[in-house]
């Protein structure tokens, strides 16, 4: 396992300060990635990150500044590394947060994170867009880490990019079926920029306010606490 490090945050951690690693690797290919260098492992070798030995090491440094480590990626448990990882942080005296796209639902709870939160990309009958060699059963997948999520006896949330063409009205729709009522959701904005598909870094464009307001009421009629996030 190899890393990059975002030494200290505020927000990914809701009331932690926290470190993020950020673990190379993903089953997706989704094109406004902003991690892209850590998408493909092979690419990510040369991409300057660290070992194991050096994050622990950073971290040991950073025990009087953070309370919290964020598991990230990438798809972090791609590892099969990352339990064990996640005790050893944890003896540090930190607590996890798993970020994960829910593509490997028996790899989420042998993590014993703290706080998952998991991304919906689509609808699930849609994942194969996204994901390079889908299994048959990629939805049934989306639906298993859902359920194993909300009864994993820790905090979690749901986060939607709300991307366009990827995540619309009828995507919602097939989400909000997935969705319970005591579920936190949060919908964020595609943010254009430096991404793995060159052509959403100048071909793809935010919704509105409008018809981010719309893709939230449909989600809110499953889950009423679901809120737009911003940045």
């Amino acid at each position: 396992m190899r890393f990059g490090i975002q030494k200290t945050s505020l927000v990914d951690y809701p009331g932690r300060v926290s470190a993020v690693l950020f673990m190379a690797g993903c089953t997706l290919r989704c094109p406004y990635c902003h991690n892209p260098e850590l998408v493909e492992p092979a690419v990510a070798e040369s991409a300057g990150l660290v070992s194991v030995d050096e994050v622990l090491a950073f971290l040991a440094r950073r025990r009087d500044v953070l309370t919290g480590v964020v598991l990230s990626g990438g798809e972090p448990t791609l590892h099969a590394g990352l339990p064990e990882l996640a005790r050893t942080i944890r003896a540090l005296g930190f607590r996890i947060k798993l970020d994960t796209n829910g593509t490997l639902p028996g790899c989420i709870l042998p993590v014993g994170a703290d706080y998952i939160a998991m991304d919906l990309k689509s609808s699930p009958e849609r994942y194969a867009e996204l994901w390079p060699g889908a299994p048959e059963d990629a939805g049934g997948r989306i639906r298993s880490s859902v359920k194993a999520v909300r009864h994993s006896g820790v905090e979690y949330e749901f986060r939607i990019t709300c991307a366009p063409g990827i995540f619309a009205e009828a995507d919602a729709e097939a989400i909000a079926a997935l969705l319970a009522p005591g579920d936190a959701v949060f919908l964020q904005r595609y943010r254009p920029g430096r991404v793995l598909d060159p052509v959403w870094a100048s071909g793809a464009f935010p919704y509105t306010e409008e018809r981010l307001s719309g893709l939230l009421d449909i989600v809110r009629s499953a889950a009423p606490k679901a809120k737009i996030r911003g940045f």
